[in-house]
């Protein structure tokens, strides 16, 4: 487990500004209590551990309502997705390359 990385701490939180007050509220608390696992290589998933909580049994899960778009340090478009467990708790960061790389 690691630290939440500067860039994961601002993606979330922009999602986070973009949601009701109950569950931006509910993000950000999240977020203060939360550490990294890399999920796979390259950081292209990353999982997110919170500190008290105990997740239900996996039930699926399910993607913040707020699209993001970004690139990469060399012009690539990303896609991240932010991810809630079935109770709406952060669980995962994914980003997407679009260009295969």
């Amino acid at each position: 487990m690691r630290t939440v990385s500067s860039v994961e701490r601002a993606l979330i939180e922009a999602v986070a500004v973009c949601l009701p007050a109950a569950s931006a509220s509910q993000l950000q608390a999240d977020l203060a209590s939360a550490s990294a696992v890399e999920t796979s290589l390259g950081g292209a998933r990353v999982g997110f551990v919170i500190s008290g909580y105990e997740r239900p049994p996996y039930q699926g899960q399910h993607a913040y309502p707020v699209e993001l778009q970004m690139q990469d340090a060399d012009g690539a478009e990303l896609t991240p997705i932010l991810h809630a467990d079935a109770n709406d708790r952060l669980l995962e960061l994914e980003i997407i390359r679009w260009d295969g790389g």
